[in-house]
């Protein structure tokens, strides 16, 4: 009797420690996924961030590419002029079948070309004021060329306060490659960007009336994109995008202000 009663104390005190085995044993298993599981996410974030820094990169060599053509291209072609004007006229000894007023003009549209280079580079933006004002002289600009109208409503009297200039100019950014986009690609004729401003966070529905594209083929339009969603995310803005194909393209983004 004792024997089976020792038996039995026994058989239970190993089912005991084999079952306090199994759960430490499950418990590092879950730990081990766990651990696993962030380390993965980790990698991810790690790479999507480096996504972002490398478009960064490329869009700032191809910004760096694009006024290096814009200074040969508007600037260098104008200033070969004149100086071809110039030395002819004297060659002629002052007189020149060239009037004052062709180089007056040369030098203006030289002049013209500089501030517009100059402006896509650095919009006035001063401090965290300031971004109303510049994107009315964006749209103004693209509205003068033409090709598409963009509407642009601001609520009345009430200016932003960012925390920063750079995220004002961040914002400025986004706006203007998403106008950039849709006309090199998007073959729209009207832009509408309206921003409101709710419980300290700044709100902009950006829309066109284009050709849309594949929500799953966002990726294969380049690095404008990237680009965009990187700034975003450096200043801590949420954003969604709805687009179809022949439906156009709209971006919501939500961005705190302080």
């Amino acid at each position: 009797m004792n024997d089976n009663m020792y038996m039995l104390i026994l058989l239970a005190m190993l089912g005991s420690a084999l079952l306090v085995v199994s759960f430490i044993v499950l418990q590092i298993r879950n730990q081990n996924k766990v651990l696993l599981q962030k380390r993965r996410l980790q990698e991810a974030e790690l790479f999507h961030q480096k996504a972002l820094l490398e478009a960064m990169i490329t869009s700032q060599e191809a910004e760096r590419k694009r006024i290096g053509m814009d200074l040969h291209d508007e600037v260098g072609v104008v200033l070969a002029a004149l100086r071809m004007n110039m030395e002819k006229a004297s060659a002629d000894g002052g007189a020149s079948s060239f009037p004052l007023q062709s180089f007056k003009t040369a030098i203006d549209r030289v002049m013209e070309n500089v501030r517009h280079i100059a402006h896509s580079l650095s919009p006035r933006i001063s401090g965290s004021f300031g971004f109303y004002d510049a994107l009315h002289e964006l749209t103004d600009v693209v509205n003068r060329s033409g090709n598409i109208v963009v509407e642009v409503r601001f609520p009345e009297q009430q200016q932003p306060v960012f925390a920063d200039g750079q995220h004002a100019m961040a914002l400025y950014r986004v706006l203007a490659e998403l106008i950039s986009n849709t006309m090199k690609h998007a073959s729209a004729t009207l832009i509408k960007i309206d921003v409101s401003l709710a419980d300290n966070r700044l709100e902009i529905e950006y829309s066109d009336n284009g050709k849309g594209m594949a929500l799953d083929n966002r990726q294969t339009k380049g690095m404008g994109l990237h680009n965009i969603e990187s700034r975003l995310t450096m200043i801590g803005a949420s954003w969604q995008v709805s687009t179809v194909p022949d439906g156009g393209y709209s971006m919501h983004i939500s961005t705190p202000l302080k």
